[in-house]
């Protein structure tokens, strides 16, 4: 969906308009707005981006000797991404866009509307930013607007905010659930590059309390996007989560999510690339322990 107006969409984008850009005011065209979102040690930085109508990024690098890179999390508004060499691609709210090292390219937003996306800034070796020049007046002008192909809306409030999508029964970890959870895996795991899911619960739905082992980097980012949830870590009061709640679970914590009670809930579930990464599952949680909450 589109958005002219700054009122409503800022009612839309629930990750944060934040402040001027003005670190990176250089690299762009246009008015640019950036929200720090999470800090992830120096693995994984995420930080929500708006722009203005219009306005976008230069055509840039990611550069790394090792690890390195961005994803893109579209969250509110329409806007643009282009790899050199290959048509633009329109981005609405639900999609995740991966982008490696050393790929030129640039993103932002449409002409006629707003857009946000949470850019997720992958840690590694000598990792940095190479700026190469403006996405011209006529380059932009010549981009072809296409309709993009929205994801089912389904039936509910809840399926409608859903914008990720609810995906297939996570048959593959129902053992370590209580209640029935769903998967929709946003792109491919690979080695080396951070996976991204997104993950949805039933009322009641809650996974068992676990770790996230690595010997070296590893852990999660929770991105929650709709409907209401918990997060606890052992020792620790629950947290309630709300759409546009973030959770940093470093490597090592023992720990449990789900919904509400009375409430669906869905999350983007970021893992971080890490070395001998696994995860420990143990006991549930119990109906006594939930219904304290």
């Amino acid at each position: 969906m589109k958005y002219t107006d700054l009122k409503e969409f800022k009612k839309a984008n629930i990750f944060g308009t934040g402040i001027r850009n003005f670190l990176l005011a250089k690299y762009m065209t246009g008015k640019t707005y950036l929200y720090p979102v999470k800090l992830a040690g120096r693995l994984m930085m995420l930080a929500n981006v708006t722009f203005s109508p219009g306005s976008r990024t230069f055509w840039h690098n990611h550069r790394g000797t090792t690890g390195g890179g961005q994803i893109l999390i579209c969250t509110a508004g329409e806007g643009w991404y282009q790899q050199e060499g290959k048509e633009p691609l329109s981005l609405f709210p639900g999609m995740v866009v991966y982008i490696p090292t050393d790929l030129l390219h640039w993103h932002g937003a449409k002409k006629d509307s707003w857009f946000s996306h949470i850019a997720v800034e992958i840690g590694g070796e000598n990792v940095k930013n190479e700026f190469v020049r403006p996405v011209s007046e006529d380059e932009y002008n010549r981009l072809k607007e296409n309709v993009p192909t929205a994801k089912a809306e389904g039936t509910t409030d809840f399926d409608r905010q859903n914008v990720f999508g609810k995906g297939m029964p996570n048959d593959m970890f129902a053992q370590y659930f209580t209640g029935n959870s769903y998967l929709n895996p946003m792109f491919k795991p690979e080695k080396g590059k951070p996976f991204v899911a997104n993950v949805t619960f039933e009322p009641g739905c809650r996974n068992n309390w676990h770790i996230h082992k690595a010997s070296s980097g590893g852990g999660q980012v929770l991105v929650c996007t709709a409907g209401e949830g918990w997060y606890q870590q052992e020792g620790k009061k629950a947290k309630s989560l709300k759409p546009g709640d973030t959770v940093y679970i470093p490597a090592g914590v023992k720990h449990w999510h789900g919904a509400k009670a009375d409430s669906w809930f869905s999350h983007l579930a970021l893992e971080i690339p890490g070395e001998n990464s696994k995860n420990e599952w143990f006991e549930a949680v119990s109906d006594e322990d939930y219904r304290k909450l």
